[in-house]
């Protein structure tokens, strides 16, 4: 636990310590006479901003936010004392949940001042000594001052998280891109030095070779936009700028003095070609750092890792919420999974999990996005996807693992079904509401006899769509 956090933690201790009960019940009489009052005027604040209208257009949201916003003034003001660290967790529970559903934390910050306000204005008209009043104040801004402060604490923290795994995602797929990138690039560094010898042998202008320097060509713009980008810092990097250096600087230089000294410049030439080989090579561990040096990949599998889940299926709602279009989530458990391990052994259980990565990956479209969850867990998320598209992309990916057998250490071929959990995006901002929705609905596929789907709030018990024609 951070210092920062000790602090905001240890000032919402004290604004519960020492408290009168007869203050602590007088603000609980009144926070209770005022709660329905409360929420519409907090809401009424979040609503009339722009950003926040975007986050309240589903009624059926609104109202559980509603009710989640009377439950937190009540446990803030309870009529018996509370329990200090359950109420320093609580607050954290709501910042991340904003941090998740990436509500403004100055709106609900705004909201909470104007429920103080509202409150100590209902103070000032009861019937109240001086130092009644005062206890009364003084405990209400103690209370919302330190809960605010460990909520806005935590959202940020949650969301420089989030910010730190949205720039590894984007790195990752810069390393893709790196990856795919890499024979092109060789082609371009010995296109470059085909270039220096026409110069020199074909076309006879030395004086080309002045403007031919390697940092200039395609390939050298490619290692410092691309290459610096990805392992700025780093000795790989380091080593590739020096080595196109040492070409620029000593290599070229020598073949023209040789050549204007009229000496054999067929040792300078070697030596160019050392260069460009040691860069080759160079590239090499380059292209094996790029493929290694993320986590962003399961290791096993070779899927997305879960700890980018955050980030990607927060862009996912976003989109979905700002377009219209629907959204997906399927969750799917691999059936009998430890029998497989306890049989034949955790190496045939991991054979198990990187074969059904693969059929996931050949057999799911292009724009979905599979993560292994944990276990033997992944999760898919399909965007743009109704409910009738999203149970026959699910039946599509469970009657391709089901025809898929896989060979296990007896050497027999066996074949292995997953149960699947889906759920639609209903409006809900935080996207841990979707994710428990697909869980249930796993939960009730394995219930329910396995090598099935379920559909969140609504069993599928009907027949599984035709796949003809689907994508």
């Amino acid at each position: 636990m951070s210092v920062a956090q000790v602090a905001v933690d240890a000032e919402l201790r004290r604004a519960f310590t020492n408290v009168p009960d007869a203050t602590r019940l007088l603000v609980h009489d009144v926070v209770e006479r005022l709660t329905p009052a409360l929420v519409a005027a907090f809401y009424d604040h979040f609503t009339s901003h722009p950003e926040g209208q975007t986050y309240l257009t589903d009624p059926e949201t609104t109202e559980r936010l509603r009710g989640t916003l009377m439950v937190w003034m009540a446990e803030l003001f309870s009529a018996a004392p509370q329990h200090p660290q359950r109420m320093a967790d609580s607050q954290r529970h709501i910042g991340r949940f904003h941090a998740r559903s990436s509500i403004p934390i100055h709106l609900v910050s705004e909201g909470v001042s104007l429920v103080q306000r509202t409150i100590i204005h209902a103070l000032g008209h009861e019937n109240l000594t001086h130092e009644e009043l005062t206890d009364a104040v003084l405990y209400v801004t103690n209370v919302l001052t330190a809960a605010t402060g460990v909520m806005t604490f935590t959202y940020w923290r949650q969301r420089e998280r989030a910010a730190s795994n949205d720039v590894a995602y984007r790195l990752f797929a810069l390393n893709q891109d790196l990856s795919r990138e890499g024979e092109g690039q060789k082609a371009a560094l010995l296109g470059w030095s085909y270039n220096v010898l026409r110069s020199l042998y074909v076309a006879k202008t030395p004086e080309d070779l002045q403007t031919m320097g390697l940092a200039r060509s395609e390939f050298g713009l490619w290692v410092t936009y691309k290459v610096g980008l990805l392992f700025e810092g780093t000795d790989i990097s380091a080593l590739l700028t020096g080595q196109i250096a040492k070409v620029d600087n000593e290599l070229l230089p020598a073949i023209l003095e040789d050549m204007a000294a009229e000496r054999d410049i067929s040792p300078a030439l070697a030596a160019l070609h050392a260069g460009v080989t040691e860069i080759l090579s160079s590239l090499e561990v380059l292209f094996h750092a790029s493929r290694s040096s993320n986590d962003v990949e399961d290791p096993l599998t070779r899927v997305l890792n879960r700890r980018f889940l955050p980030s990607i299926i927060s862009y996912e709602l976003r989109v979905a919420h700002q377009t219209g279009r629907p959204m997906s989530v399927l969750f799917l458990d691999i059936d009998h999974f430890k029998h497989i391990n306890d049989t034949f052994g955790h190496a045939a259980g991991d054979s198990v999990l990187q074969a059904i990565a693969r059929v996931l990956e050949e057999a799911s479209r292009l724009s979905d996005v599979i993560f292994r969850y944990g276990g033997e867990e992944f999760l898919v998320l399909m965007g743009d996807t109704d409910t009738e598209q999203m149970l026959i992309g699910a039946e599509r990916l469970r009657q391709k693992i089901e025809n898929t057998p896989i060979r296990l250490p007896d050497g027999n071929l066996h074949q292995i079904t997953v149960s699947i959990g889906a759920a639609q995006y209903a409006g809900h901002p935080d996207y841990e509401e979707l994710l428990r929705a697909a869980d249930a609905a796993l939960y009730r596929a394995k219930r329910n006899g396995r090598n099935r789907i379920e559909v969140a709030d609504a069993p599928h018990h009907t027949p599984a769509p035709s796949l003809e024609g689907a994508s």
